[in-house]
């Protein structure tokens, strides 16, 4: 029925196939078979998620065609303008069990696999080849066209499905389809809770043989809170819409069968289509209704007292003098900067000091008063199991870890009301004296308290000092061994001779005292 195309081959039997750039074999046309409506949905999900299917809109036609065997098949036919785009649809048919043709009029070749590199190319065309005439290495078989279907009208027609709960994330523009008995009540709510949102009235033919038209509100909420959300999604009458692309929305928790951002050429710049979900049809909205926002549609009229003319301010003569006092704050806590431990820990700090390493332990500083120990020292203090921690909020101004000022007054504020001086630290304690303030000047770092003073002793020496004119002491070793003789360059020739002593020289060079032979020859 087929053949391979051999390299370089240049005519061919199937009209209008030609070798491309590549050598491949391809007519002006592709024709994907599919089975069925499904394996279409299936083909046309995957080419606009691969982001196929907006480069194919220009040419896509879709095709019912019966078989010989009379069933009902569907064909897309697209533009084959390369081989890398043939490819790229061949790819995407094998993955929903589709097959791929090429050529022109009314007949089609199968399209190049691994067994024909270069394509194939039809071996005996057939008498009657139909509308559509079929080229495959298991079949050649005409088919009949039967209706053809619009992409759009396809789209308007698939009911949206439902997505697990995980993946129904909080969209960043949300859409509302508020019936007309809740529409006050809801766009009241929101413009009470200054939720940025916008609001259109909209009307639509309910279609089919009812001429009723439908009445209803369309608010356009921008990231709105998980509650406004939940809240809305629970209320009977609103449906919650999420856009897919900038001209169609799907409803909230589903998803359209085919990706409809990438078929945003088959609506008009100006529609907005409202896929409803549950089998309730599409809503198409021929212009993009006027929103506007909610805080203008609702009534906010209230009554006040008459305007107060000739008011007079006075300066500031007295306070409220409230006590400074420590709360617990549900913050999450900063930084550890500093430690307050009582004085009778003063060893046991000294022993934890003693182990902690080189680098942190210059990081630490120390003062003391006659009752406390203040440790000071950004991601040192937190290792020291004693005393209460304290973690800065600001110039210099410190309270225990976990609790927060009231009244909330700032670090500056509290400062300059202290009066105190501009490098003293503020810790607050909470008590009679809510402040306690610790010179900088009083911080000594740790290394200098770990030790008190060191004991030195002089030592003395075992030796006299050399003197130049005493002779050197005769170091020289005793004969090396055998081995040292094999490895030592040094020791394998002879040994010098001995050094004689100048003790030795003297009594060797002085002549004897006279007589002193003489006594002796005669004795």
């Amino acid at each position: 029925m087929i053949e391979r195309v051999a390299q370089h081959q240049s005519r061919f039997r199937t009209p209008g196939l030609g070798p491309d750039a590549r050598g491949v074999a391809i007519g002006p046309s592709g024709l994907v078979l599919l089975p069925g409506l499904e394996r279409l949905v299936a083909f046309l999900r995957a080419a606009g998620e691969e982001g196929a299917l907006d480069e194919l809109l220009d040419s896509l036609r879709i095709v019912q065609v019966v078989s010989p065997l009379r069933t009902r098949e569907m064909l897309v036919e697209v533009q084959a303008s390369s081989s890398h785009r043939m490819d790229r649809l061949a790819a995407l048919a094998r993955l929903v069990g589709a097959m791929v043709f090429t050529g022109t009029g009314r007949h089609f070749v199968k399209y190049r696999d691994a067994q024909a590199p270069f394509g194939y190319d039809i071996a005996q065309l057939l008498d009657d080849p139909g509308d559509f005439g079929l080229y495959h290495d298991r079949f050649a078989q005409a088919y009949r066209a039967d209706k053809e279907i619009a992409l759009r009208d396809l789209l308007l027609r698939l009911a949206p499905v439902a997505v697990p709960r995980a993946r129904a994330e909080a969209p960043r523009t949300l859409y509302a389809l508020v019936r007309t008995g809740l529409g006050d009540s809801v766009v009241g709510y929101l413009a009470r809770w200054a939720v940025p949102a916008r609001v259109a009235v909209v009307e639509w033919q309910r279609g089919g043989t009812s001429d009723v038209v439908e009445r209803a509100w369309l608010l356009q909420l921008s990231q709105p809170a998980p509650r406004f959300t939940a809240l809305l999604r629970s209320l009977p009458g609103v449906r919650l819409f999420v856009p897919d692309g900038e001209r169609a929305v799907v409803e909230f928790g589903h998803r359209h069968p085919v990706p409809l951002s990438a078929c945003a050429p088959l609506f008009g710049s100006e529609e907005l289509v409202l896929f409803r979900a549950n089998g309730d049809g599409a809503i198409t909205l021929t212009s993009r209704p006027p929103f506007v926002d909610v805080q203008t549609v609702t009534s906010l009229v209230a009554t006040s007292p008459e305007t107060l003319h000739h008011v007079r301010a006075l300066g500031v003569t007295s306070s409220f003098a409230l006590p400074l006092r420590l709360v617990p704050t549900g913050s999450a806590p900063k930084r550890v900067a500093a430690s307050v431990i009582p004085l009778g820990e003063q060893d046991t700090l000294g022993r934890m000091l003693s182990v902690l390493p080189p680098a942190m332990l210059q990081r630490v500083q120390i003062a003391f008063s006659e009752t406390t120990i203040y440790v000071y020292g950004h991601d040192a203090v937190s290792v020291l199991p004693l005393g209460t921690l304290y973690e800065e909020l600001g110039d210099n101004v410190l309270v225990p870890l976990g609790w927060g000022l009231s009244p909330p007054i700032p670090p500056d504020v509290l400062r300059q009301l202290t009066r105190a001086a501009g490098d003293a630290r503020l810790f607050v304690t909470g008590d009679r004296t809510p402040i306690t303030a610790i010179p900088q000047s009083a911080f000594v770092p740790a290394t200098r308290v770990l030790l008190a003073d060191v004991p030195v002793m002089d030592d003395a020496l075992l030796a006299p000092p050399l003197d130049a004119d005493l002779p050197l002491p005769d170091l020289w070793p005793d004969a090396p061994g055998i081995l040292s003789a094999l490895l030592t360059p040094g020791a394998r020739g002879n040994l010098p001779p001995a050094r004689t002593s100048p003790a030795q020289l003297g009594m060797v060079a002085s002549p004897p005292e006279p007589g002193a032979g003489e006594g002796s020859a005669g004795g």
